[in-house]
């Protein structure tokens, strides 16, 4: 490709990011409130009205009140307590379940909402926010191959527009959050093996001769049926149905084909008229790698699997939140391109630890050919339902195998560096939470001073910050949390610990000599832990994603 063609295109300098289902949603939103221009295509016709997921779980939600949208969500979904197993003979109070409802979270449930519903609460946040909305009936039909990007170090794509004519720009960056089917996946050469594991319809419905709480995801099954079955906001019940043969899965009256099978089970309701039914391939599938050049897979396009316990939307909204903040560090030249390899590093495996988990249950209430109480073990592994709701609330979900901290750093008790950073009550009146103070989209570094040397770490700690500030500008967010106000000291962020949550939930000893340090990431993980006497570490750890003021390579974009 050559310079002339490049000023034949149109020269978009921002992201181009392909789909705008919730992974390119969240993705844009990150994006542009650090900044970024972007442009989001979807070719689909409009909004749909019709979707797959419906489950929001408790990862996400505080991803949400991040972005400050969570209020938004509470008014609009249905909380859900948890699952339950009902294997066939057995009492409904002594059947497995996994209830969500001791997590240590705000929100110690999950929210049901159907996904269409759903990415109108998003389309609707990023345009009150940033004016932004999807470009609909806009469709990538040609990019510029890897190896033509690296040439010329940017991406040429054709974009077919609603009116039918095409128009030609280029770019930066490409995200593509476009699906299984991906088209920016199939032009990088990425790989996406994996398999059909199952056939699945579903149906959203009014029910009537209801006799089970309709509160709780039901699961039923037999040795060769499976159904669950949930109220959903509004006047309809969410059902899954699938079996081995396709008999039912692919019957054309839907309707019919549900109720033979919710009666050969013995669930006991009667349908009325489907609002709308669809049938699909499982497919378990995850993508050689994420990244080639300025090509990115994000989503769906990067790992699909069993619908089993309903992480997959909610691990696509994460794969947009790790990348967003990196891939906007970069654009704006604060970092090297190389942290962008981190976020393959961070999420594949994530990603196939919820494929493992989406199969070990879809085993359970999916396992065809087996005798359900042949199954009945698997919910008896010890802290079987503990281990369940963490990973799949994505609590647990961690990058402690792939995070680097400063060599010789000395261990601190606390959330270790890659683990969630948990979120904590800091005053009744106003009432503040930790997760309040994270809402900047910068990494966060908390401030802990030792009660009995407070004023000189305090003046330590102005120090400290006035350092970052230097060196990192715009990057890092300061904030001071003690056992009073102390304004004496000029700290715009700060506030007393009044409850005693945060200390308790980072295993701080205030009358520790050394004081503490805790810096946050920008997507709520924990970039590490220090004492306050090892405060010069903390730059060198930030040094790993951006480059400090002054260093070549440098200067931020205008």
């Amino acid at each position: 490709m050559t310079e002339t063609i490049k000023d034949k295109a149109k020269h978009f300098d921002g992201v181009l990011v392909v789909g705008a289902g919730p992974s390119g949603l969240i993705l844009t939103y990150e994006l542009m409130r650090r900044g970024v221009p972007v442009r989001l295509v979807e070719k689909r016709r409009g909004p749909s009205h019709t979707a797959r997921a419906m489950t929001v779980h408790a990862r996400s939600m505080e991803m949400f009140d991040h972005m400050s949208i969570g209020h938004r969500l509470k008014e609009v979904c249905l909380e859900c307590p948890g699952n339950r197993y009902h294997f066939p003979g057995m009492p409904d109070e002594q059947c497995p379940k996994t209830d969500y409802r001791v997590l240590p979270t705000r929100y110690p449930f999950y929210y049901k909402i159907s996904q269409n519903d759903f990415e109108q609460v998003l389309r609707e946040h990023l345009f009150a926010t940033h004016g932004m909305a999807p470009e609909y009936q806009t469709e990538i039909v040609s990019l510029s191959s890897p190896a033509e990007i690296e040439a010329d170090g940017f991406v040429k794509a054709t974009i077919k527009l609603p009116n039918g004519e095409s128009e030609d720009i280029t770019c930066p960056w490409v995200v593509g959050c476009d699906g299984v089917k991906s088209f920016v996946r199939d032009v990088a050469g990425i790989k996406f093996n994996g398999e059909v594991v199952a056939a699945m319809a579903m149906m959203d419905v009014p029910l009537t001769d209801v006799n089970f709480d309709d509160r709780w995801m039901n699961y039923y099954f037999t040795k060769d049926l499976f159904m669950n079955v949930t109220r959903m906001p509004g006047e309809v019940w969410r059902i899954y149905m699938s079996e081995p043969t396709g008999e039912y899965v692919y019957r054309d009256d839907k309707k019919q084909s549900f109720q033979e099978v919710a009666d050969k089970i013995g669930i006991g309701f009667k349908l009325g008229e489907p609002e709308w039914a669809t049938s699909w391939d499982i497919r378990n599938n995850i993508a050689s790698h994420y990244r080639e050049g300025r090509l990115i897979i994000c989503g769906d396009a990067s790992h699909v699997h069993s619908p089993s316990g309903g992480q997959g939307m909610n691990g696509c909204m994460q794969d947009a939140f790790n990348l967003g903040w990196k891939l906007a560090a970069v654009y704006k030249r604060q970092a090297k391109a190389e942290i962008l390899d981190t976020y393959e590093k961070e999420r594949k495996p994530i990603g196939e630890q919820i494929s493992h988990g989406a199969m070990a249950t879809h085993h359970i209430v999916m396992g065809f050919g087996e005798e359900p109480e042949d199954r009945y073990h698997l919910t008896q592994v010890p802290n079987w339902e503990d281990t369940t709701i963490r990973l799949v609330s994505g609590l647990s979900h961690n990058y402690c195998g792939v995070v680097r901290v400063p060599n010789l750093l000395r261990p601190t008790n606390g959330p270790m560096a890659g683990e969630r950073a948990p979120d904590a009550l800091l005053t009744k009146s106003p009432l503040r939470h930790l997760y309040d103070v994270f809402r900047r989209p910068q990494f966060t570094l908390l401030i802990v001073p030792n009660i009995s040397r407070k004023q000189e770490q305090l003046a330590k700690a102005v120090g400290i910050r006035d350092m970052l500030d230097a060196r990192f500008p715009g990057c890092v967010s300061v904030y001071l949390i003690s056992d009073k106000r102390e304004a004496e000291f000029d700290f715009d962020h700060q506030s007393k610990d009044e409850t005693g949550e945060f200390v308790e939930r980072y295993e701080i000893d205030r009358n520790d000599d050394d004081g503490r340090l805790v810096l946050v990431r920008p997507d709520l993980y924990v970039g590490m832990s220090c004492c306050m006497t090892e405060w010069e570490t903390v730059s060198e750890y930030l040094e790993q994603w951006y480059v400090p003021a002054g260093a070549n390579g440098a200067p931020a974009r205008t």
